[in-house]
């Protein structure tokens, strides 16, 4: 993706005017930036989403990404059709390929795909829906992940989605698994990061997908243990959280578009609350304090289902 100069400058001042502050951790200041006004509310074919393209693209050359093989470059544009109406969006792609370390001449062909919608309902007027729960945190979650597995052995291939036009319904996670950019048959599981920030005066991960794989539960119980963070499986359930409804977890983000291709799936996120898409939905308003155990249980997540992941392939 081509950005010129002035672009890059406009996302460097940017980035040091909202978000640079040496005293926060690093998805904090992602966190930030994308939940900024100058984002607009990152709706899907807005400039404000296009801004939030070019911070992404600038963050994944920073960790040190590449863009998967069947790919120009980090984006992947797509067109969907929802109720008569042609939508245009733009995924974000970047891949680790597997360092297994261990002398292996030719890593198992297996994918751990790491999602996170970026867009967001954009703005009404004057009143911004800058989504710093829905869904900032979990793209900037995802971001610490990818730095994380970086400096790591990786048993497995780890493809992280930045994707677009899931509050359109799921289009840009359906695009990527339709496109096939990666053999589809090996892909080992998604990880689904959406609205990790906010506890909704509950201590606790909603977890779904538990029964895709057999392993899961266990998995779970693992993490629940060594995080002391509840965590509450859902796929069982119709209602949880504080404000519950009667919709099904396995279907209400990213994961659903892997689940309908049998792709074994994890989503984790907090469920809906008072400042679920309303104007409140500010970076002032996210619990650092549980934020960050949230994002430290993503990051258990990723490592087990790696060594899952290379235990699968043997």
């Amino acid at each position: 993706m081509k950005i010129n100069a002035f672009v890059w400058c406009f996302v460097a001042l940017m980035t040091v005017a909202v978000s640079a502050d040496d005293d926060l951790p690093p998805w904090m200041n992602d966190l930030n930036v994308l939940a900024a006004d100058v984002m607009e509310g990152r709706e899907t074919g807005s400039k404000g989403a296009q801004r939030s393209r070019d911070y992404l693209l600038k963050r994944y050359q920073q960790i040190g990404l590449s863009a998967l093989p069947t790919l120009n470059d980090f984006t992947h544009p797509f067109t969907a059709t929802k109720n008569d109406h042609v939508i245009t969006g733009i995924n974000m792609l970047g891949m680790l390929n597997a360092n297994p370390g261990d002398g292996t001449a030719e890593p198992a062909n297996r994918y751990i795909v790491v999602s996170a919608h970026y867009d967001h309902i954009g703005r009404s007027g004057r009143r911004i829906y800058n989504g710093a729960d829905d869904n900032a945190s979990g793209v900037a979650a995802m971001l610490y992940l990818a730095t994380q597995s970086q400096q790591q052995q990786r048993q497995c291939h780890q493809v992280f989605l930045a994707s677009d036009a899931e509050e359109h319904g799921l289009l840009g996670a359906r695009a990527f698994v339709r496109a096939e950019l990666i053999n589809k048959a090996g892909i080992f599981v998604n990880l689904n990061l959406d609205m990790l920030s906010q506890p909704g005066g509950r201590r606790e991960v909603l977890v779904s997908g538990n029964k895709s794989h057999p392993a899961f539960e266990q998995l779970i119980s693992d993490i629940e243990f060594a995080s002391t963070m509840p965590m509450i499986a859902t796929d069982e359930r119709s209602r949880v959280g504080r404000y519950p409804s009667n919709v099904d977890r396995r279907k209400v983000s990213d994961h659903a578009a892997f689940a309908e291709q049998g792709v074994p799936f994890l989503f984790l996120g907090v469920g809906r609350h008072t400042y679920y898409h309303t104007p409140r939905d500010t970076s002032s308003r996210v619990n650092q304090a549980f934020y960050a155990e949230t994002v430290n249980v993503a990051w258990q997540y990723l490592q087990k289902l790696d060594a899952l992941c290379g235990k699968s392939a043997d």
